[in-house]
């Protein structure tokens, strides 16, 4: 008879459906954030404009934080909201280095800094907002049945 230290345990249902919920939006803000980072290439070739650094640099931020967010998508909230962050300076970035003269690059950093930021906020909030597989998992730990935890009533449930 084999001994184990801790039981092997599922996370339910509700928990791994919100994990991966938290890894899709990662994976766009992801794939979103290795775009920003080669924009400069695909515009200009290799340039030393400020506007170019500032997409490596914080492309290259975004994919390293998205990445750990992909990983450990429960212990790395903040990381989420630190993408939102910096899906907002992607945003503003045109105005800040003074690129909109060029309508392509216009549009395609302000369209990549609202999915960055969008996605980052979804996957931030997948966690806590009411009625998702998380937020409603401590319910399925306390052992209720469904019909049980309707018929408490939803001013109640957060008391739980």
């Amino acid at each position: 008879m084999e001994h184990e230290i801790l039981p092997k345990t599922e996370p339910l249902p509700r928990v791994t459906d919100t994990m991966i919920a938290m890894r899709v939006t990662s994976l766009v803000v992801f794939l979103a954030s290795l775009w920003f980072m080669v924009t400069p290439l695909a515009y200009y070739g290799v340039s030393n404009d400020t506007s170019s650094l500032n997409c490596w640099f914080v492309g290259g931020i975004l994919v390293c934080s998205s990445m750990l967010r992909l990983w450990f998508p429960l212990s790395t909230v903040g990381f989420a909201w630190f993408n939102a962050v910096a899906g907002v300076w992607v945003f503003i970035s045109p105005w800040v280095f003074n690129f909109t003269s060029e309508t392509g690059r216009l549009i395609n950093t302000l369209c990549l800094g609202v999915i960055i930021t969008a996605m980052s906020i979804a996957s931030a909030k997948a966690r806590t907002l009411w009625g998702s597989p998380l937020a409603t998992a401590y319910e399925d730990r306390q052992g209720l049945e469904e019909h049980q935890y309707e018929d408490i009533g939803p001013d109640r449930r957060w008391h739980l």
